[in-house]
């Protein structure tokens, strides 16, 4: 008699809503430790990928935000860089094809979050994953009852080199896999040594080996109050500042400097800087304030507003004002220049 065939699943749309609903990862891991979620992960669940046998095809991560996406964006991974992208619905793009790696229970259906750019010449040769229908029915009623659905999710297997420990580092909209300096007890330290949460696991069929742990993801080391809402915080406080996404690596001096968004690597020189959006690395001597884009101007006399784009420009007698595109030219005569 011939073996009955397996009935798929097949997961539903991408919503960026599903990838926006999930906590910081610090928060995620908090609520997985409430839940009980890794002796869960050693017994029930574990038991629906055993029973189903697709502990070689898939396994379990801790679902947590990096950054804000919009409705139009995924997140794509491209060799160690995970970004988001504007993409369509379509899988095919130029170049090749975005594919999901990563899937999490939403409204009651499987829902990717996370995408894997393949290059065209690579694609031929991709064993695109089978949902055993029974599979993802029984695990979503699995995670459901244990409320575990809101904190794990499914990704692909990978089968990681023991001797190749990586962490995942997040800077301003990016996230990038490092090498980590290794594992005392089940957390990761990464090269600052600032703490990490583990955040994927696999499950095995050896004696005492039920759930393996994979790669981890660093999160804030909590220090003379620095606050960390996203990403990493491996910044020192002189005098105090807050990083609420991404990584500000800065030195307060004198004023202080306020990281809100992306990388502030700037130094308050007498009046202080605000980097609100994009990397500001100039220097203050009147003040410049960098809304947008990057500023590297310097101020001569009168000081040097970047709304948009970059201004490199230098003001020799008057001010300058770049609101669009690049501004290089150089004052003399008085004139203003707008670009």
């Amino acid at each position: 008699m011939a073996a009955a065939a397996v009935q798929t699943y097949t997961p539903a749309s991408y919503d960026h809503r599903a990838v926006d609903a999930m906590a910081d990862v610090d928060v995620a891991a908090l609520r997985l430790q409430e839940l009980n979620g890794f002796d869960h992960m050693k017994s029930c669940i574990r038991d629906v990928f055993m029973k189903h046998d697709v502990d070689k095809v898939f396994g379990v991560g801790l679902l947590h935000r990096h950054y804000d996406v919009a409705p139009n964006e995924k997140i794509i991974e491209l060799g160690p860089v995970s970004s988001p992208w504007v993409v369509g619905d379509d899988e095919v793009i130029t170049g090749g094809a975005v594919l999901p790696h990563t899937w999490r229970v939403f409204n009651g259906e499987l829902k990717p979050t996370e995408f894997k750019f393949v290059p065209q010449r690579e694609l031929s040769n991709v064993d695109r994953p089978v949902f055993p229908a029974a599979f993802v029915k029984e695990l979503i009623g699995v995670l459901q009852e244990t409320r575990l659905d809101e904190v794990l999710g499914v990704s692909l297997y990978e089968a990681d080199d023991p001797d190749n420990e990586t962490m995942e580092v997040t800077y301003g909209r990016s996230s990038i896999v490092i090498p980590s300096t290794g594992l005392i007890g089940s957390k990761v330290i990464g090269p600052q040594g600032f703490d990490a949460f583990q955040a994927a696991w696999t499950f095995s069929k050896k004696e005492g080996e039920d759930v393996v742990a994979h790669h981890g993801i660093c999160a804030a080391k909590i220090n003379d109050g620095v606050k960390a809402l996203h990403g990493i915080c491996a910044a020192k406080v002189d005098d105090s500042f807050t990083a609420r996404h991404g990584i500000c690596a800065a030195k307060a001096s004198e004023d202080g400097i306020n990281a809100r968004h992306g990388i502030c690597a700037a130094k308050a020189a007498e009046d202080g800087m605000t980097a609100r959006h994009g990397i500001c690395a100039a220097k203050a001597a009147e003040g410049i304030k960098a809304y947008h884009g990057i500023c590297a101007a310097r101020t001569a006399q009168d000081g040097i507003k970047a709304r948009h784009g970059i201004c490199a420009a230098k003001v020799a007698d008057e001010r300058m004002t770049a609101r669009h595109g690049i501004c290089a030219a150089r004052l003399a005569n008085g004139h203003v220049m707008k670009v």
